[in-house]
């Protein structure tokens, strides 16, 4: 079985692992237990890991593939190695008589396309579209995202499979109240605070947050400060302003990056999560937060309804009056909040990223 590995290396390179490089790792760890041999390929002009087996530079075989409709001439290299090839990382290539499975998390670029930066976007948006259409299969995270990739992709829904994500193990375990100090202490923080996690840039919604939240009565915000843990993305440039001059507030604070050990620990360091994103593939922040017994507030838009179900309050994330009101009731009703942290421990067991490789395991084996 041959592993699609280059955004996860860039990530371990960079120091920054987190979402497609994130389901890669824990592919890469847990298939070999459910009896799947991985073989990882990067598309890198130089291998740099010699367990890695590199297929040179994926931009000119992408051109070359899509004006002639040739295979990638890397293909030879992944026959030699493997009978199936599994692109977890958005690098779909065209493989000659090797099947391609390919991860789709969402279809964000193509469907909303404002929500996208960089140079040449819809040259880039074309080019993800034919990568779509090369795979012989697609795996996506919810059901939600399954109908996106449908209607934006033109993929067939029989050549679409669900697979949730999982979360990590290590946000199960209880972090000791000496640890949980440390780690509050070195970020200048206090407890009991309202988290957000997630990359500042305009679908993930801070600035409405940071209004709703604002528009607490002064008892609340002191009380329930606001802790956004994300680093700063594109098009933020006023949010970014406007988090840096509330600093000394002591109300509201924001850490560009954390450690996996630190977001832990700040989690259950914290009193709920607010996470009001606007367009969500599937939203593991949420589960994090269960899995660290801490209530969630949500958007009642895209897959976040069908990940949480009923176990976290749904909001309509374009409005900021009913981001805070939810906000104002959780920090108000004892009876509310203990219901849904008990509901969101009882949602989060029925992730884990052993079933994502066991069931990933079952579409390997469906397609040879």
């Amino acid at each position: 079985m041959g592993l699609g590995t280059t955004v996860l290396s860039k990530g371990k390179a960079s120091g920054h692992i987190d979402g497609i490089a994130l389901y890669t790792k824990h592919l890469l760890e847990h298939l070999p237990t459910v009896g799947i041999q991985v073989t990882s390929f990067e598309f890198i002009k130089k291998k740099l890991d010699t367990n890695v087996i590199s297929l040179g530079r994926f931009a000119p075989q992408i051109i070359m593939s899509t004006l002639t409709g040739s295979s990638f001439y890397s293909s030879r290299e992944v026959k030699k190695k493997v009978r199936l090839f599994h692109a977890t990382d958005h690098l779909i290539p065209k493989l000659s008589k090797i099947p391609v499975i390919a991860t789709i998390m969402d279809p964000i670029p193509l469907a909303h396309p404002e929500w996208v930066t960089g140079k040449y976007r819809g040259v880039k948006n074309v080019l993800y579209k034919r990568m779509g259409q090369w795979a012989d299969h697609v795996i996506t995270i919810s059901e939600f995202s399954a109908e996106e990739i449908q209607e934006h992709f033109s993929i067939p829904r029989e050549k679409i499979s669900v697979i949730p994500l999982g979360v990590d193990e290590e946000c199960f375990k209880r972090v000791s109240r000496q640890k949980k100090s440390k780690v509050l202490k070195r970020h200048n923080l206090p407890s009991d605070f309202f988290i957000f996690v997630g990359t500042l840039q305009p679908r993930k919604n801070v600035t409405r947050l940071l209004q709703a939240f604002l528009q607490l009565p002064d008892e609340v915000q002191s009380r329930h400060p606001l802790v956004i843990i994300g680093r700063n993305g594109w098009n933020c440039e006023e949010l970014v302003t406007q988090l840096k001059q509330l600093k000394s507030s002591k109300r509201v604070y924001w850490l560009d990056y954390v450690s996996f050990a630190d977001k832990y620990a700040l989690l259950q360091s914290s009193f709920a999560m607010v996470f009001p994103s606007l367009y969500e593939g599937f939203g593991l922040p949420v589960l994090e937060a269960f899995a660290s017994d801490i209530p969630v507030i949500t958007s009642n838009t895209t897959s976040l309804p069908e990940v949480v179900v009923d176990a976290a309050i749904l909001v309509d994330p374009y409005s900021v009056d009913e981001i805070s009101q939810a906000m104002l009731d959780i920090a108000t009703n004892t009876a509310l909040y203990e219901k849904l942290r008990i509901l969101g421990q009882q949602r989060v067991k029925v992730f884990s990223w052993k079933s994502t490789a066991e069931q990933t395991a079952g579409v390997y084996k469906s397609m040879l």
